[in-house]
């Protein structure tokens, strides 16, 4: 295959992440310089290299979102409007990264579009729905909603019973389907299961979860032993020890306890990117 047939073959997707290696990174004197010259003269070109050098960031966190079954390129252009937003509004002398805080405004972005893309039938997104929404990426409120596990304590953390949470969480759990299906049972239309990934698509869902796990060990290996026991205890045991239990362990407070686990998540995340910056490179 010629170089130019080659360049046809692939998707614009593919073509995205090609040029997306070819950015320059960052660094925090020159991401501080351009943030400042936003501020003072908001020159626009300097918002554009901001962007343009964390959309890295964006395609990283987009790809988590994958497995709700909407187009990873529809995803990206979403988390790019929650990048632009955060770019505005980046203040360089709260000492973080703007990656770090760009996080935030990208995963909001992505998270609106999924609840307005999930149904035809539109739903209401409230405070709630939302939260619920967000909770979803974790294994016990995925459980709880599928196969009703822990339901009443998971339900318990935002203030519903659990047949309510069930509701909520099946309406994003579940897609839409075509009523031109020929599938009939009784005259009523079935639901078909999803076809699998295919080989391809399965090798670099492994692929995937191998580097994130990797980079996951390596982050938390940086941490301190006490702050390791945090994350660990919080996060990676079932059930997960409250912050009460882990202060009574520790012996500090529970505001200590939780703003140590605030500081250990925020280090993770940006020796993550940086790992992820590294691995590009």
């Amino acid at each position: 295959m010629s170089e130019r047939q080659a360049l046809k073959a692939l998707t614009s997707l593919d073509r995205f992440y090609q040029e997306l290696r070819r950015i320059p990174k960052l660094d925090r004197e020159e991401e501080d310089a351009l943030a400042r010259k936003w501020q003072r003269d908001h020159d626009l070109a300097s918002v554009q290299q901001l962007i343009n050098a964390n959309l890295h960031v964006v395609a990283a966190i987009a790809r988590e979102y994958r497995h709700f079954g909407l187009p990873e390129e529809d995803l990206i252009q979403e988390g790019t409007l929650g990048l632009m937003q955060a770019v505005k509004r980046f203040d360089p002398d709260r000492g973080f990264r703007l990656k770090t805080y760009a996080a935030y405004w990208i995963r909001a972005s992505i998270h609106d579009f999924i609840l307005r893309s999930w149904s035809i039938v539109k739903m209401g997104t409230n405070k709630l729905q939302r939260r619920i929404f967000a909770g979803l990426q974790k294994a016990e409120c995925a459980i709880a909603a599928l196969e009703g596990r822990g339901l009443e304590g998971v339900a318990s953390q935002y203030g519903v019973s659990g047949e309510s949470y069930q509701q909520i969480a099946a309406s994003f759990l579940r897609r839409d389907y075509s009523i031109d299906s020929d599938a009939t049972e009784d005259g009523n239309i079935i639901e078909l299961p999803a076809p699998g990934d295919t080989p391809e698509q399965a090798l670099v869902a492994k692929d995937w979860q191998s580097f994130t796990t990797m980079q996951l060990k390596q982050a938390m290996e940086a941490l301190s032993e006490r702050d390791r026991n945090i994350i660990r205890q919080r996060y990676l045991v079932e059930p997960p020890s409250t912050l009460k239990e882990l202060s009574e362990d520790l012996g500090i407070s529970i505001e200590r306890v939780r703003q140590l686990e605030a500081r250990a998540m925020k280090k993770i995340g940006e020796l993550c990117l940086d790992f992820a910056e590294q691995s590009d490179n």
